[in-house]
Parts: structure tokens; sequence; C-alpha cells
């Protein structure tokens, strides 16, 4: 479906004013001239980057505008509807809208309506690359009074001056009949309130609300004031739709009454500015700092007001310590805060803290300025660790000159935070003390302390980019209790149509009635639109409690003096139980409006007094408490350490910067300090720094830490911080679609219907110029008298290059011109043709054919090759050469390495068609070149040398080949010299003829025979080795051998030196005997087997035998021989089993040794033993 278009098949043809795929995202202008409509960004989310316009113009009224919010929601700080008064974004500014104002998941709240009273409005939306959110939905409609006087009157229809008038009711009143006129017949005295409900004194607070009178004044926000007596002086702010000389303003707080406040006659005055402090000092107001509103700069400026002679002086001090730069002063500070501080011997300074500094960041010095001397100096203070705040707030205890910070915006790493945090400063000791976190973060609020207690009201809450509930515009009402360091959240909210708001400022006004508690009056503020009503706050009196107890509260606390402690604390009450007898004198605290216990209330701070209740006003006393912190010692001050930048740190002279912050050392020279974001005053170099931003409108950079806090109230139309610098100056676009990009311009078509004109400030009524003596633009028709065009553009855009048919098309391109429009120069061309603009021929020569469109710079076909005309080479990518004139450019590769080159279609590498390669090879051996490409190439081998300087080119052809994607070339060695010292032969590839993408793979190979050489020699050399070892390992067997063999021979000789002697041993028959015996005799027979040897042991008292056995030989049993005759005759017996033995000789251990046994007579088979020595062989010697 198509939202904001119609459907031709499966897309969408947009209206004009829109976008997407659906048509459902504004973009462009939009030019509404009903009486009624409505207005959108679109459907869901908006989109990033968004820059739509609206110009209602409703043809058949002149009437005011009057703008009804359904829903609003962007994201706080960053994306932003800018609602004009009038026809162009050069009117009056009536709305910066931003953050979550209303949204359609609330139930009432606060719904803006915006009047326009010029009858005509100009809006446009801008939206960052960020975050997104789901944006607005509004409409419109002429003849209506704002809020419908909210049924109140009747719209008459006629208007007063700027704004609508409604005809209230009886018993209504208010510029939207929004206040009832006296509620409930209120005629009673010593009452207070809008129906005199609240009598005088009481112990309630209450809020009450003035409004403006619109003729005499506008609202701001960011202002200063000051109260000397009776009157409000107010000076400076944001103001929108203003344009003033001067912005010096008095409030009668009795009359209620604002007056502007003239110079005496005199052109020395002030520029307006915002973000600056002021403070009341002996009949004159010195305003201080701040940034002007003009430029956006922030100033070191001293203004002394004097309000008896109605003068101003600029006062020129002297400061004691150095600049930050040259011409820079370190008082250059906006969003700080200022206070007068009188001390016992009557000097009088005044103590500037914190704030942003353009080059500084956020500021972490305090500065003291005294009025006699006329001098700045920045005293070194402690506390617990660097303090840097921007839009905090400061008061001052009179009593105990103390002053008590909180809030503020603050940089932590790259980003901003908020702040929740109280101090306490002593300008005495010039020491900080870290109070009691409030939890609730918050900058540019408001503070005020009426006896002892500080309220907070409003701020900036929004702490991320989120839906988090985090407002932008805060109606949070809270109060510290300085005696209990304990804070509370107040419900009680001011009767006003918006009470949210920030940029608003608080101020104590006295009470000249013990019955009536000090006010608090909160002027204006900020919450998308400038509010124009004035808050007072009066807390509740302790004189209206007439019972102790309750004074006391109900859990009847007290304030105990706690004498004779030599401690110095930050505070000077504690809070403990009130058993049962308390002293009079003693001082108490009570909280009547909220219950537990008062020392976590802060309504009322009040003690009894014997017979009553009365405010607590003595701080002089020195108490302990459980919920107090203890002031340190103040030893530890800021060190260098604790800086946060090179600036703040050689600001300090104890300090030098090196890498970071430290000790100056004299024998160390400090490092510079890279530039800072405010330095840097274009766009493109601003862009380089990746903590810089742009801000397009304002033409300054600045840190994107501080965005939030340089442009609070959307100032900054349109930044940037990519690597692009869009063209923003009016003069400077081309086009008219370009043009009516911006909201400050219009396009003058000069009327020869090709699309030529001329982009400048405008609006719908014309172009516009800007009076010098009025500072104001004025429309002057005169300077485009043929054709005015702000919410269209002329149907025929060829750029002055062609004419257009009936269609509205381009006829034909001229001027080397190519496009829909004629927009583009063709290839070979280059230049802007834009709006009538040339277009200028390539100048590449051979080195590429055609050329960047818009810069020239010539599109170089050899990869590697770089610079406007092709005549540098990419050394930092490894390409080198020289590539001027006819030369060109290489990359070296590595022998025996595969190199692969994947060019792609990109920014880079489209036009590249060629690459070149080279090597100087150092061995003397041929180079095989293997080549592949996903591409068809052409090849040309070719190498110089010494011998070849002469040639063309410097060098020698080798080889061509034409359209192949794999080949393989061998370089000749020999032949070419390759690898000679005295030539230097470099061999060189390239490579033409191919598109991208494609991927070419390299490689350089030499196969040297050195290597086979080595291997062989290895080779022979493992070969004698082997040899060796073999001999030597044959050398050692015949070693071993002949030894084995000398071993035998010695063993042999010493078996033979043994003594022995020969036996007979007579076998007897193998079936009748078992006995084995010697000297046995045929035909006899030994029945008792006896020993054939006996040796004796040392101790003669066992022996070892050895005996003949006749080992298991198979022979037939007893009763087999019995009965088988043939067994009768020999041989009859079995032979042993093969392999077998049939004797053995066994041997034994006995007791006792038996000798000279006699010797068997009888056997049947005689063995002869040959004697070799004369041994007896008596039996019973060992053998």
């Amino acid at each position: 479906s198509c939202w904001m278009g119609n459907c031709d098949g499966e897309s969408c043809i947009c209206n004009d004013g829109w976008s997407g795929s659906q048509c459902d995202h504004c973009d462009g202008r939009i030019l509404l001239e009903e009486d009624t409509g409505w207005l959108s960004d679109g459907l869901g989310n908006y989109a990033t980057k968004s820059k739509c316009s609206w110009l209602i113009d409703p043809k058949n009224s002149t009437l005011p505008l009057r703008f009804f919010f359904h829903e609003f929601t962007s994201e706080c700080g960053w994306d932003y509807l800018y609602i004009y008064d009038g026809d162009s974004a050069h009117s009056p500014l009536l709305a910066t809208l931003n953050g979550i104002i209303y949204s359609p998941d609330q139930s009432g709240g606060y719904r803006p309506e915006i009047i326009a009273t010029s009858g005509k409005a100009f809006l446009h939306f801008y939206s960052d690359v960020a975050y997104t959110m789901s944006g607005f939905n509004m409409s419109y409609s002429v003849n209506r009074c704002t809020y419908d006087c909210f049924n109140h009157g009747v719209c008459n229809g006629k208007y007063l001056f700027f704004y609508s008038q409604c005809i209230c009711d009886n018993g209504w009143h208010g510029t939207s009949c929004q206040t009832q006129t006296c509620p409930n017949n209120c005629m009673k005295m010593e009452t207070l309130g809008k129906d005199c409900s609240i009598t005088l004194p009481n112990s309630k607070g209450f809020w009450s609300v003035s409004n403006f009178n619109p003729i005499s004044i506008s609202p701001r926000a960011s202002y200063a004031a000051a109260l000397i007596g009776n009157l409000l002086w107010v000076y400076g702010g944001m103001e929108f739709g203003s344009s003033r000389n001067q912005d010096l303003l008095v409030f009668n707080i009795s009359s209620q009454i604002w007056k502007p406040v003239s110079n005496a006659g005199s052109n020395l005055y002030p520029q307006s500015r915002y973000g600056h402090t002021m403070i009341a000092h002996n009949n004159s107001l010195y305003i201080f700092g701040g940034k002007l509103t003009q430029n956006e700069n922030s100033v070191d400026h001293l203004w002394e007001f004097n309000i008896l002679t109605s003068s101003w002086t600029k006062i020129n001090y002297s400061t004691d310590f150095s600049q930050v730069t040259n011409g820079t002063s370190g008082l250059e500070l906006s969003g700080h805060s200022a206070n007068l501080v009188h001390f016992n011997n009557d000097t009088e300074i005044m103590v500037v803290m914190f704030g942003y500094h353009p080059l500084i960041s956020y500021s972490p010095f305090v500065y003291e300025y005294n009025f006699i001397t006329k001098t700045w100096i920045r005293p070194q203070t402690s506390s617990a660790g660097l303090i840097q705040l921007y839009g905090h707030t400061t008061v001052q205890d009179e009593s105990t000159n103390v002053i008590y910070i909180h809030g503020g915006a603050k940089n932590v790493g790259n980003s901003l935070e908020i702040s929740s945090s109280t101090y306490s400063y002593n300008p005495q000791t010039r020491c900080f003390t870290q109070l009691k976190n409030s939890k609730q973060p918050r900058f540019l609020h408001s503070a005020g302390l009426v006896n002892g207690v500080m309220y907070i009201y409003g701020g900036n809450t929004h702490n991320d980019t989120n839906e988090s509930g985090a407002l932008c515009y805060s109606p949070s009402f809270m109060a510290y209790s300085i005696a209990c360091n304990s804070w509370s959240h107040l419900n009680s909210t001011p009767d006003s149509i918006n009470p949210s708001r920030y940029g608003h400022f608080g101020i104590v006004v006295k009470s000249i009635s013990q019955s009536i508690s000090d006010n608090i009056f909160i002027f204006s503020g900020y919450d998308g639109m400038m509010i124009n009503d004035v808050l007072i706050y009066q807390p509740g009196n302790c004189i209206a409690v007439q019972d102790k107890n309750r004074c006391l509260g109900k859990l009847r606390y007290k304030l105990h003096r706690h004498e004779g402690n030599n401690h110095h604390l930050s505070l000077n009450v504690k809070c403990i139980p009130n058993l049962a007898n308390a002293k009079p004198s003693n001082v108490f605290f009570a909280s009547n409006l909220i219950q537990g216990n008062p020392c976590d209330q802060t309504e009322l701070s009040c003690y009894w007094n014997t017979t009553h209740c009365i405010a607590r006003i003595n701080n002089s006393s020195t108490c302990l408490g459980d919920n107090l912190v203890q002031t340190p010692n103040c030893s530890r001050a800021v060190k260098c350490a604790d800086f946060k930048n090179c600036i703040q740190c050689i600001t300090d002279p104890e300090c030098m910067w090196s890498k970071t912050c430290i000790e100056y050392n004299s024998n160390e020279t400090s490092e510079p300090c890279e530039t800072s974001c405010a330095d840097l005053k274009s766009c493109s170099n601003c862009l380089k720094d990746s903590s810089c931003m742009w801000c397009q409108s304002q033409y300054k950079c600045i840190n994107t830490n501080s965005y939030v806090v340089q442009y609070p109230y959307g100032q900054c139309l349109e930044w940037t911080n990519k690597n692009q610098c869009p063209v923003y100056k009016c003069s400077d676009l081309k086009t008219c679609g370009e043009c009516q990009d911006n909201p400050n311009c219009g396009w003058c078509d000069d009327g020869s219907y090709t699309g030529l004109g001329v982009c400048m400030d405008g609006g719908g009524s014309g172009p516009l110029l800007f009076n010098n003596s009025t500072a104001q633009y004025e429309v002057s028709s005169e300077m485009c008298p043929s054709g005015w065009f702000f919410t269209s553009c002329p149907l025929c855009q060829c750029n002055g290059h062609s004419s257009c048919d009936s269609n509205n098309l381009c006829i034909n391109c001229t001027a080397n011109t190519i496009g829909d429009q004629c927009q583009n120069c063709k290839p070979g061309f280059y230049g802007d043709p834009r709006n009538g603009n040339n277009c200028t021929k390539c100048s590449c020569g051979t080195k590429a054919v055609s050329c960047n469109s818009q810069t020239g710079a010539c599109n170089c076909e050899t990869k590697g090759e770089t610079g406007r005309s092709c005549e540098v080479c990419d050394t930092s990518n490894g390409y080198t050469g020289n590539a001027a004139g006819n030369g060109t450019c290489f990359y070296t590769l590595l022998i025996n390495y595969q190199f692969t080159f994947n060019l792609k279609m990109d920014a880079d590498d489209t036009h590249v068609t060629k690459i070149n390669f080279k090597n100087t090879p150092n061995m003397e051996e041929d180079v095989q070149v293997t080549f592949v490409s996903t591409q068809m190439c052409d090849l040309h081998f070719a190498v110089s040398s010494v011998t070849t300087k002469n040639l063309p080119g410097g060098e020698e052809s080798i080889l061509y080949v034409e359209n192949t994607t794999d080949y393989s070339f061998t370089f000749s060695g020999d032949r070419l010299k390759i690898g000679d010292p005295g030539q230097n032969t470099t061999v060189r590839v390239y490579v033409s003829g191919f598109k991208t993408p494609t991927l070419i793979k390299i490689s350089l190979l030499q196969r040297s025979n050195r290597l086979l050489k080595i291997l062989l020699i290895l080779f022979s050399s493992f070969l004698v080795v082997l040899l060796l070892a073999a001999v030597t390992w044959k050398l050692k067997m015949m070693y071993d051998v002949r030894q084995l063999q000398a071993n035998r021979a010695v063993e042999m000789a010493e078996m033979a030196a043994r003594p022995f002697a020969a036996i007979q041993l007579c076998c007897d028959d193998m079936y009748r005997s078992t006995q084995v015996s010697d000297g046995c005799e045929i035909g006899s027979m030994i029945h008792n087997p006896e020993a054939v040897c006996e040796e004796n042991c040392s101790n003669s008292k066992v022996s070892v035998v050895s005996v003949f056995l006749w080992l298991p030989t198979g022979l037939p049993s007893e009763e087999k021989l019995k009965n088988d005759a043939n067994l009768e005759t020999p041989p009859y017996y079995v032979a042993p089993p093969p392999g077998q033995c049939g004797l053995a000789i066994g041997t034994a251990l006995i007791h006792g040794c038996k000798s000279d046994q006699a010797t068997p007579q009888s056997h049947k088979k005689k063995i002869d033993v040959v004697q070799r020595n004369n041994n007896s062989s008596r039996k019973g010697a060992c053998v």
C-alpha cells in the first residue's frame, strides 16, 4: 500500500514531500494552503537523517494559526521540530520541540499549543543518524484561540498585538481563560492562594503563578538574575523570535510588573548572551562570561551596570594565571555559577565555579574575582576528586559562607553524563566536601535556599537516548536538608499549564513579614518553547506551628549541640531522640507535612524557642550526626593526574603533559597539545578528528561529548561527523532540490526554461536580504524578478545544457554532459556541470582513458599508480618505480612464493586494466614464471640490466603472449646472466588487457643444481659412514671371536689342569639290574648302587655324590619278558627315543662321605678310559 502516493504496479509513486517504499516518510517541502489540516513525519518511527519542511500559508485567511499536538516524541537534545512564525526559517522562532512532550499513552497531561500570529508558519524537522522514535502528529487551524479558552470564554476573532484574545467568562481570566478569578468568593484578609484558602502564617508550602505582560517582555532561558531590594533584575538569556540590542529587565516584586531597562543615552552595552552569571554588589550588577547569541562564541567579558546611573562599563581586569593559548583566556566560560562571598575582614569576592570552556572542555577550576583590585585568581582547591560541571546550581548559606552545589552535566570518557551529586564548598578553606547524592540526575535546573533547606526544581533529566522515562523537561521538586544531609521528594507542583522546564533560574526573595516565609521566584524557562510565566514557591512557616510537640515532629527529634568537639564538620546538627527532658535552648528540627523521620524530611526546619516554633537560623554550633559526612582535612588538593585532557593539564603551572598529565619536571619536555575541536575552523579538518563533529548551520567544530550543552535549545539545525562535508550555504547550492533541502533557502529560476537559477536566502514570499540596521531579513523581490520557487521546483531541470520536450524531459544534453538532467560529465570529461557549469577534458595521457567526473583526478589503469595524473607509485602498498612521464610502477615479487591479487570492482580497482611485477634474482639460475588468471590477459616478459639501459624503455623484451589465463615461462639464467652482480638483471612481467573483477596468481621459481649436489654429497657421506660402520663392526666381530677362542683355550687349559682319574663302568642286564658301577666283572651283580664320584665339602659334613642313571627307554615289562621267548635273545632292549639320552649322571647333596667301598667285579661291558695323569683312581676322588 502507498500511504502518501499512488501505486504503479508493485511500486509507489510518492506525492511531493514524501519518500520510502510505501511513501510513508516525510522528505522535502510540502505546501499546505487550507485553513485546517494536519502534518506528520509519517508512519511508525521517523527515518534517520530526515529533513522535512512544511509551509502553511492559507489562501483565504491572514488570521493567526493555532497548532495542536496529538503526539510528539523525539530523541531528546538531538532531533528537533522547528516552528517559525512566518513563511521562512528567517521568521521569528516559536519553538524547537524535542524529547517526549506528549504521547498518546499519557492520560491527560500537557499538550502544547502554539499560535503563529502572522497567519503563516514554516516548520522544519531534522533527525540525526543515531536514534529514532515515533515522531509527531499535529493539526492546525485558523481563527482559534489557544486551548479554546479552556471552554471558559470565546475567541473574538480579533487579536491584540501578537497574541489571540480570549473573551473570558465571568469568574475567569488569563490569556486562555485558564485561571479562576477569586474562587470561593475569596475576600479574606491575611490569606494567600488563588482562593484565599491559605492563612498566614501557614506551615504548608504552596505555589502561585504569575503570567508575563506579553507587550513588554519576552520569555527566555539560561538568563541571569540578581535581587536588589524589592527589584529582581534579569539580564540576557536565550530568546525565540526576538532581535534586540540589549536585554536588561527589572521585575517589581510588589507590583509584579516587568520593565525593560534602557541605557542612559550610551551605545556601550554588552552583546546579548546566555549561559552567563550576574551578581549584585554595591548598587551594581556584574555580568560575567556566557555565550553570545549572535555567533555562539564563549566570552570572558566582565561588565558592570550601575543601577544608579543606568550606565554600562566593561571592566579591564588582570589575572594571576596564564592564558590557555595565545588569545584565549581560561575565563571563556558558559554554564558556570557565581556567588558573592563576604569575609569577616569586610573583603568581598566573586567565586566562579566550573562551566564549559571551548578548549578546556568541562572546566574543573574555581576562580575568585576581587572587586577592589580587579584581579582574577585561580586558587588551589581540595576535593576528593576532580569536579567538572556545566549547568549546575549553587546556593550560599550566608551565615557560614558555605556554598552548596548540586547536579550539572559532566563528561565521562567521550560521552556526556548528568550528575546527581551534591557538594559543599568552603571559600575560606577552599575545600570541597561530597554530600549525599540525590539519585536524580539533572542540569539546567534551579535552586533556592530557605531556612537551611535547598529547594531544587525542574531541569533536564534525560541521561540517555532511549525511552527510559527520564524527561527532557522535568517538573520534579526536591528538597535537601543541610542540617541532616538528606534528600526528599516533594509532591507539590505549580498550578501552571506546563510546570516542566529547564534553563530557568530560582532566586530567593526575603520576606518583610515574620508571618510570611521567604519566597523562591522562578522566572520563565524552556520546554520546547519559551515559557511566559513566573512560578513562586513559598515554603511553610514554622511560626504557624503552635504546638511544641508538633513543632518537634511526631517522632520528637531534636537538634542537639555537640560541645567540645575539635573536628570541623561540613554540617552542624545531629538528629537524636528527644527522650523527655529537652531543654528550650536546644535547636529542634521537625517536619509537619511528611510522615516519618524528620531527619529524612526537609519541608520545614524548625526549633522550639520556649514559647513558639520558629525557623532554625543558628548554624554556628558544631554537631555530629549519623547521617552526616565529616569534612576531610582539606589536605588532598587536585593533582595533575586528575586532569582529563592536555589543555586542562598545561593550564596548571605545576603540571606538564606527556601522554597523560604528570607533575612538572624540569628535566623533561612537555608534549604539545593536539589541536582541540574548537580550533578547527573548517569542516574537513574538523571531521579528521573522531572526537569532533561539525555543526553546519553554525559553521563550528565542537566536541561530541558537548553537543547537548553547547546547543541546549536546538541552535544547531544540522550536524555531521562522517567524512563528508555537505554544502550548506545557500549561494553554494547548485540545484533546486539541494537548495530546498536547506530550510533557509529558496530557488530563483532565470526564466530560460533550462533549469538555470540561483539558490538564495528566502521564504514563501520571495528572496530575503539581511538589513544590518534592523538586524532582520526583509523580502527583496527585485533580487528574483523572473521566478521564485520555495516549495516546488521548475518542471524543466536540465542545468542549462538542454531544453525540455512537452513531457519536461531533457532533449539533448550538450557541452559534454549526460544524465536525465544533464547533471554529469560524460566519460573523458570532468567538472560539475550543474546549473550551467562546464565540463573539462581529462588530461591523463596514456595513463588513463577517463578521470573522476567531478575532480578530474585520472582513473589510473595501472595498479599501484596514484596521484591526480598517475604520477606517483603507491609505496604504502608495496608498489615502487617511477610513474612520472611514461614510467610505471611495479610490485616486487619474492622468489619461490606465490602471490594472489584480488582486483575488485570497487573505487580502487574499477578502472584497473594493468599490473606489473618485477624481481632481481640473486642466484645464477633459471627463473620460471607461473601465471594464472580468471580473466583473459596479455603478458609481456622482459628483462632489464646494465647492458639494456640504452635500449628503449631500458629493457629487453623477451616474449609477448595474448589472451591467456594460464601460462608458464622460464627466463634463461645463463643467457640473461641472471644473478650476475655486475649485470643486476631484473626480470619483469607486464599483465594487461583484463577487466575487474579478476583474480591473479603469479609465482617466480628458481630450481638450483646446488640442491642436487648437496643431496649427492649428503648421500655419499652417508654411504661412507655406513661402510665405515660395517667395517668397524666386522673388525669388532673378528676381535670378539679371537678373544672368545683365547678365553676357551685358557678355560680348557684350566680344566685340563684339574685332578682326574679313569674308572670302568659295568652295565648289567637292563632287565635284570638297575646298577651301574665301576669295576664290575662279568657275571657279577651289584644290587646296591653306589656313587661313581663323591666330593667332600670343606666342612666334611656334607658331600656331593654323582651316580650313573638309566633314563626311561620304553623297555618291555618283566611279565612280557617271561612270556616272550624271543626276548631272551639279545639285543632285546629298545633304543632311547630320537634326540634323547639313555644314560645320565645325577648329583645329590648328602650328609657324610663314604670311601674305599668295593669296586664291582662283574660287568657285561667294559669301558676303557685313557688315564692322563698319575693321580690315583681311588674311589671317592672328586672329578
